[in-house]
């Protein structure tokens, strides 16, 4: 039986309303409002690069801000006590933990020497040994991903990274070891993590106690989603912004860096499909284990490679946050397709997903 709106029109309401469909639409067409953003963000930054040059500071105050604010949605989201049960799943702990200091390294090792350039091979090298972007756990919600897992895996990548990455680096070069900074990582574990987790979850306890654990927990998503989704928007914008003289003016190294990390980024994912699959892991936990193991901190490679090395070898994380976006964004499209290789066959022979 059809009322109200629905009746007269024969159209299908949508719950939520005009949230709802603005939320479905961008979701839709987030891989093309990114290109976009990339696409926009290209030409104005090169015609204002005396402004950027000028003001690099501002800039870099700007990503920060919204880094936070792509995550600080995801906060809202996390429920303290799956995230404590969480942090003892060692299975997708280790996992992810493989994928980021064995695997990517790996990948970049090999890949690093044809660049052509020993600063910038450096920089991609520690590009690819650094832990989970601050853009991560707001790809693990608008995919649908556990957020108490990639909350607990980001937590444990940052504690690992700081003995791990000298120790990476010196494998590949000894001579990059010796001045590693901490502070960067440290760093990023006040604002990628800590500031919005304590603020996040400030916001739920106002929520829960307002408008109810249903409004928390599943009418609000559509909200909150949107706004990660806005603010990812602008956190590529000016990522990109900030770069786009290097992009224009050094196009063949661009183009190896877009292209090598492409491929890294492609291979761990097809990994950790296959790996989770055989494990047995739900959707909602390998989405987890995915974008926090694939998408890097690029913030923290940048300090390390200006601090430890040289400003050319901050080229690659500098590059790099324009491709990664893209392809995490591109994964999420096929969310459809990844849902289905995560459906399990019960004892009694109903699927599920588990």
């Amino acid at each position: 039986m059809k009322t109200g709106n629905e009746a007269e029109s024969g159209e299908k309401v949508i719950p939520g309303g005009k949230i709802s469909v603005i939320s479905e639409h961008v979701k839709r067409y987030l891989i093309l409002y990114t290109l976009l953003s990339v696409a926009i963000a290209i030409p104005v930054g090169y015609y204002s690069r005396e402004f950027t040059a000028a003001n690099e500071g501002l800039l870099s105050d700007l990503v920060i801000f919204f880094a936070i604010l792509t995550i600080y949605p995801s906060m809202i989201q996390l429920k303290t006590e799956g995230f404590v049960k969480e942090l003892r799943s060692w299975k997708p702990i280790v996992a992810s933990l493989i994928y980021i200091f064995a695997l990517s390294p790996l990948f970049a090792f090999i890949l690093a020497p044809s660049i052509g350039n020993s600063q910038v091979d450096s920089g991609f090298i520690i590009a690819n040994v650094v832990p989970a972007s601050s853009a991560s756990l707001g790809y693990v919600l608008i995919a649908g991903g556990s957020i108490e897992l990639a909350t607990a895996l980001a937590i444990v990548s940052i504690v690992i990274a700081i003995p791990m990455i000298p120790a990476l680096l010196s494998i590949y070069d000894s001579r990059m070891s010796t001045a590693i900074p901490l502070d960067p990582i440290m760093f990023s574990v006040l604002y990628i993590l800590v500031a919005p987790l304590i603020v996040g979850q400030l916001t739920r306890y106002v929520l829960l106690k307002r408008k109810g654990p249903d409004f928390v927990n599943r009418s609000s998503k559509k909200y909150l989603s949107l706004a990660t989704m806005l603010s990812m928007f602008a956190l590529i914008f000016v990522l990109v912004d900030k770069e786009s003289s290097v992009i224009i003016a050094r196009p063949e190294i661009v183009g190896y860096l877009i292209g090598y990390q492409s491929l890294i980024i492609v291979g761990v994912l097809l990994l950790s499909i296959i790996v989770s699959r055989i494990m047995h892991l739900s959707y909602e936990d390998h989405q987890a284990v995915a974008f926090i193991s694939v998408t890097k901190n690029q913030s923290i490679a940048a300090a390390i490679a200006v601090l430890a090395l040289t400003p050319t070898a901050a080229l690659a994380p500098a590059v790099i946050p324009m491709i990664q976006p893209i392809l995490a964004i591109t994964y999420i499209h096929l969310e459809k397709s990844v849902k289905r290789v995560f459906v399990y066959k019960s004892s009694r022979g109903i699927e599920n997903e588990r």
